[in-house]
């Protein structure tokens, strides 16, 4: 028999069945039209030309592993429902004297069909809405509009290869399921029992574990340098945890209910407890879809509409001066009564004013000594990273209010986390008495910065030289 005759016979079978069909190649076209935006945004260059624009596309970065994990599941489960529903065409096929080489040509074109009628559309879809959801992104955080039109090659290519791999996959997953089946098997599934399912105690204790690291980690987590890739590796985690909770966590404590004989054997009980099983063992992975789902979409709503809306109070917040100057080098060397006085010729009168010079670096603190040198030290390290702040005790003596003074060998210490346990600091090889911790610091109000900070007041600005 020629190509052509399986060709026809393929779209035959998908005319037929296309109240089945069509559904699960809408499934296949939305996901792919999403993975290609996603992408596509990504990788926009525009993106770059806005500020905070990297953050964004770091950001979908994370988004595109979740919709191809969520891809994979998603047109599975589908074809599953597609597969069951068609068993009994098969079945006639082989009875009428096809061989199975012969129903995996047809289902090959079916495949190659629903695969090419995917790619096309989802990615012309994407290609459409591309566009919008940029200029959505660009009003939502003030930018200024970019024109001009971008296609993204990379998230074609990124479409092809994941729903591609996917339908391969789809493919031999169905082969497999006909393979091991006989005819009359075929035939016969719309009458034969469904199996009780199986309690697979291995994964329910992997489901708790990974569900509990995930909340642990998520919860935990308080460094904003390393928070955004523990929160993605706690998502990738929870999911995995809700999956195996509603597919088998959910069966072994039904199971555990029947073993308990006074229980089970009630006429309410037995009936509702037997059906879960079945129910369970059917819509597990179609409720953890709609769990998650859902969960992501409240998360991802609440999350950007109270970031969106309170946008102006934040930057109000961290930025309550109308302006704010810095130098470096022989640039900090600045003559700040000169700069009051140009301020007053150009009509405006400086008030609240602040000037002091700091010297600022990263590190964390290990057993009161200060540890600059990070990068050595390994992932955990990274992850403890804080900002410090050394600044004179003169230049903000008058406005914290402060009284007394220091020896050269003294500091203050504040903390926007915890209070400094050790007596002394060794700060770049050099032994500090830590005379106070400060319990507030005005300076702090005006600090942009929202990661774990010190400040540490030192006597004059000689021991900020040296």
């Amino acid at each position: 028999m020629s190509r052509a005759f399986y060709l026809n016979l393929a779209v035959d079978n998908l005319k037929k069945n296309a109240r089945t069909i069509i559904p699960y190649i809408l499934t296949s076209v939305l996901t792919t039209m999403m993975l290609y935006m996603v992408v596509s945004l990504a990788t926009n260059p525009h993106l770059d030309e806005i500020v905070g624009g990297a953050s964004i596309k770091q950001l979908l970065g994370f988004g595109i592993v979740i919709i191809e994990i969520f891809a994979f599941i998603f047109l599975f489960y589908t074809h599953s429902f597609l597969i069951k529903r068609r068993q009994k065409e098969f079945a006639l096929f082989s009875i009428l004297g096809m061989e199975k080489k012969h129903l995996a040509r047809i289902l090959f074109y079916e495949t190659l069909i629903t695969l090419l009628v995917s790619l096309i559309l989802g990615i012309g879809l994407g290609i459409l809405l591309d566009k919008a959801m940029f200029l959505v992104i660009a009003k939502m955080i003030g930018a200024d509009i970019v024109l001009g039109f971008y296609f993204s090659f990379f998230g074609m290519r990124q479409c092809v290869l994941v729903i591609g791999l996917i339908y391969v996959l789809i493919y031999f997953y169905s082969m497999i399921r006909i393979h091991i089946s006989s005819p009359i098997e075929l035939l016969h599934s719309d009458h034969m029992g469904e199996k009780e399912p199986k309690a697979k105690w291995f994964l329910p204790i992997i489901g708790i574990l990974c569900l509990g690291i995930g909340y642990y980690l998520s919860i935990s987590t308080k460094n904003p340098l390393s928070a955004l890739y523990v929160f993605f590796v706690a998502v990738v985690l929870v999911i995995i945890g809700t999956y195996l909770l509603f597919t088998s966590i959910s069966v072994t404590f039904l199971k555990l209910m029947k073993k308990n004989k006074n229980y089970y054997y009630k006429t309410n009980h037995f009936i509702s407890i037997s059906g879960m099983m079945y129910r369970m063992k059917q819509n597990a992975v179609g409720l953890a879809n709609i769990c998650i789902l859902s969960t992501m979409v409240l998360v991802m709503l609440s999350t950007t509409l109270s970031m969106w809306t309170s946008i102006d109070r934040v930057v109000d917040s961290q930025y309550p001066r109308d302006f704010i100057g810095t130098g470096y080098g022989e640039a900090s060397n600045i003559d700040f009564d000169e700069m009051s006085e140009e301020l007053i010729r150009m009509g405006i009168v400086p008030k609240n004013l602040l000037a002091y010079k700091r010297l600022h670096y990263a590190g964390y603190l290990k057993n009161g000594t200060l540890i600059t040198d990070y990068q050595n030290e390994g992932m955990n390290a990274i992850n403890e990273i804080q900002e410090f702040y050394c600044l004179p005790l003169k230049d903000i003596q008058d406005y914290e209010n402060m009284k007394g003074s220091l020896k050269p060998n003294e500091i203050y210490v504040y903390s926007n986390v915890e209070k400094v346990k050790e007596k002394t600091l060794s700060l770049f090889g050099k032994e500090y008495v830590v005379k106070k911790q400060l319990d507030h610091l005005k300076m702090d109000e005006n600090n942009p910065n929202v990661t774990e900070h010190y400040y540490i007041i030192v006597d004059s600005e000689k021991t900020l030289e040296s």
